[in-house]
């Protein structure tokens, strides 16, 4: 019973629309639990690029489609139309309907596309994990290439966000036959985060993880020099591990808006959008782990090949869950939407 009022309440909060961030509702989606008890909603993005064999796919498995989510006009990575219900600010896009409906509670796990950050971006700006992976529906996927506003030729990949890691690496596995196990893992990361990331891995005595440091250039706006330093190193560790803050919290983080002088060139580098911006450019699998702090969280990229992918995956899980009991009361409190003031008081028992 409880699992089905909770549906109940995801397809209420779904159909009130309180930011704006679904384009539609399936409410029939409920019934659903007359044949699978552990189902888990999906919303996704209004996006040509995602496919009916992928929901399919993940339907199989007990993900059922729930809405269809908003998004930014011509995949921008500031969305116009919708605010960042924690900041107020424009929303991060272009899957910016998608992590919003995440975010709300509305949904279990969101699909959407990214090119350019838009499905890691929009994911951490809300709190949310994030994963991207040109593997997902890759021979589907190549017919969408494209190029970015600043002119680079890229193929968008297919991505889940979701407020559980457990749910995204479910959904990878579903689509890229990931297999877990214990193996040596060599991570590269920044020296400032070398003695943190060690600290975090060293509670699981089962898998070696080994903690290098290299040197990350200090990047502005320019894609290029980051494309350049994923490219070097790469191939030349398991998983890399950056760390991207306060994601479109003190500037907007968008090329249109930054290309136009050197004034609008700074406030679109105070966005704290840097290698999530590429890691699909370069053909990368990525992960965002959000971080207590706001809109800011580890970012874990590798070579997308399956045996990466599942040492990613591993190390990803000995990062701590991000809790706030402020943000969960606040936000995904159901209730909190359905009150209706002096009212209600005298319809409560009203026979």
């Amino acid at each position: 019973m409880n699992q089905i009022i909770r549906h109940a309440q995801q397809t209420f909060l779904a159909m009130k629309d309180p930011y704006h961030s679904v384009e539609k509702v399936y409410p029939q989606t409920i019934h659903a639990v007359e044949k699978c008890k552990d189902i888990h909603y999906v919303g996704i993005k209004n996006a040509v690029q995602i496919p009916l064999s992928l929901i399919k796919r993940l339907k199989n498995y007990g993900y059922e489609l729930h809405t269809i989510d908003r998004c930014s006009i011509n995949g921008r990575a500031i969305d116009m139309q919708l605010r960042n219900p924690i900041t107020g600010n424009r929303m991060t896009g272009s899957s910016s309907g998608t992590a919003i409906n995440v975010f709300l509670g509305i949904n279990d796990l969101g699909i959407g596309t990214d090119g350019g950050g838009s499905v890691l971006a929009p994911a951490m700006s809300v709190q949310c994990y994030g994963f991207i992976s040109p593997l997902i529906e890759h021979e589907h996927m190549k017919q969408y290439e494209k190029y970015s506003t600043d002119g680079l030729c890229f193929t968008p990949s297919l991505g889940f966000i979701s407020r559980e890691l457990g749910l995204i690496k479910e959904a990878a596995a579903i689509c890229l036959d990931l297999r877990s196990g214990e193996k040596t893992v060599n991570v590269f990361c920044p020296e400032s985060l070398k003695e943190n990331i060690k600290l975090l891995t060293q509670r699981n005595r089962k898998v070696e993880i080994n903690v290098d440091s290299i040197r990350f250039p200090e990047f502005d706006n320019r894609r290029s020099p980051m494309i350049d330093f994923l490219r070097q190193n790469l191939p030349d560790c398991d998983v890399l591990v950056s760390y991207e803050k306060k994601i479109d919290v003190n500037g907007l983080g968008d090329s249109i808006f930054g290309h136009f002088d050197h004034e609008t060139q700074a406030v679109q580098l105070k966005s704290g959008k840097f290698l999530i911006r590429v890691a699909n450019m370069v053909g990368a699998t990525a992960l965002c782990i959000p971080d207590t702090a706001l809109a800011s969280g580890y970012v874990l990229m590798c070579e997308t090949k399956v045996e990466k992918i599942e040492k990613m995956f591993q190390v990803a899980e000995e990062f701590p869950k991000s809790e706030d009991e402020l943000i969960e009361r606040y936000f995904r409190n159901a209730d909190a939407y359905f009150t209706y003031g002096a009212l209600e008081e005298g319809l409560i028992g009203y026979k």
